[in-house]
């Protein structure tokens, strides 16, 4: 007998379904009452879900990214208090650290807006080229280069 020839059976699995997809919104104040973070969690799991926002005591936003299952996914980002972009990039999970690690490239801003680096992120490390620049703009050459489990191939960093 299929789902549909059994009322029963159809209730449950549409029961077990909206509980699977439902969420709750969570939104928490900091010390000076102003918003300290807001996401939603799953109702069952109360696991994080979807996008999820961090701000400073002022009230500028300093995080912002989603998750899926409990786990920090897709491209998150995060600012100075100044409200100037810092950092930029995807999160991925890794089953072997058990944790959403950097992946793929990410880009850095110094607090005055200007590019700091950009470059690969392999599993929450360094790899292949990475290009690093001073706060005026110039090329940082020190740090500079080709990267592998997060160490510079030439040794300098």
């Amino acid at each position: 007998m299929s789902i549909a020839q059994d009322p029963v059976r159809a209730l449950a699995a549409l029961a077990l379904a909206l509980l699977a997809s439902c969420s709750r919104e969570v939104v928490r104040a900091g010390r000076t009452g102003g918003l300290r973070l807001a996401g939603a969690e799953t109702c069952t799991a109360r696991a994080e879900t979807g996008t999820w926002s961090w701000w400073y005591p002022d009230g500028e936003l300093r995080e912002q990214g989603s998750y899926e299952h409990g786990r920090r996914a897709g491209v998150w980002t995060q600012w100075y208090p100044n409200g100037q972009k810092r950092a930029q990039g995807e999160r991925r999970f890794c089953a072997s650290t058990g944790r959403s690690e950097r992946e793929g490239v990410w880009v850095f801003w110094h607090p005055n807006g200007r590019e700091a680096a950009r470059g690969l992120y392999c599993a929450g490390l360094r790899c292949g080229l990475w290009e690093y620049t001073n706060q005026d703009g110039g090329l940082d050459g020190d740090a500079s280069g080709e990267y592998d489990a997060d160490r510079k191939l030439d040794g300098e960093r």
